[in-house]
């Protein structure tokens, strides 16, 4: 089964349905704002956090190979929740968080995040004591030039076991980097749901939080600027 559309609208506000799971997803517009962010990201932040886990899609990752330690027990036999394979595992990297950085406009996009993971979960009538948690985040600026993106993950821990309570992910942009306009899948990001792609174009301002578990992806990516997205997990506390 798949949808004519990736994103139905629900009737809620700022509440749409991915083919039908139920995301937060919303334009902001203060493009003033994102550019003072993305500039204090880019100062900030050293190369080696700006890429943030980026790969190259198809290309084998030997410095990865060489230094990758397994964190778990290989076993020949098991059973688990057939929809929390840990895919996200096999693509961790350590994150920067940014959003911990103690600055007013980092203090304002942390809200906005709280703010819209709440709206989600009273849209789908989870009582909460309105206490969100991100967890973790990941600033990062895709290069215009390299075709950087991300392979096929969620963001399940190494078993199912670790499933947190409420738990999303999400991403907040700061510059959609002015994809070149001929090549229609540049850097779009994709959700994998049922053997169907749902695509989506990042535009700068928009802020979109799903469920962790979601299979998704990023395009390789080629444009005028650098792009820059600050993703994150949350949950309650």
């Amino acid at each position: 089964m798949h949808f004519k559309d990736p994103i139905i609208e629900s009737g809620i506000q700022d509440i749409k349905y991915l083919a039908p799971i139920p995301i937060y997803q919303h334009q902001f517009e203060d493009d003033d704002f994102s550019n003072r962010v993305y500039a204090f990201g880019f100062e900030t932040l050293n190369e080696k956090q700006k890429l943030m886990g980026q790969e190259l899609p198809g290309q084998f990752d030997k410095e990865r190979q060489d230094n990758f330690q397994v964190w778990y027990d290989r076993s020949d036999q098991w059973v688990e929740e057939n929809e929390l394979q840990p895919i996200g595992s096999r693509f961790w990297t350590p994150p920067n968080d940014f959003l911990d950085i103690d600055t007013p406009d980092v203090k304002i996009i942390r809200e906005r995040i709280e703010k819209g993971y709440l709206h989600l979960l009273d849209s789908l009538g989870y009582s909460h004591d309105s206490t969100p948690l991100i967890t973790e985040s990941w600033m990062q600026y895709y290069d215009p030039y390299s075709g950087r993106g991300h392979n096929a993950h969620n963001h399940c821990r190494w078993s199912a076991s670790e499933a947190k309570p409420m738990m999303f992910s999400g991403g907040y942009y700061l510059s959609d980097g002015l994809p070149i306009s001929d090549h229609p899948y540049s850097g779009v990001f994709a959700f994998h749901i049922r053997g169907m792609k749902y695509y989506i174009r990042p535009k700068k301002g928009m802020l979109i939080i799903w469920p962790y578990d979601i299979v998704h992806s990023v395009e390789p990516f080629y444009g005028a600027e650098h792009r820059c997205v600050i993703n994150f997990n949350i949950q309650l506390k």
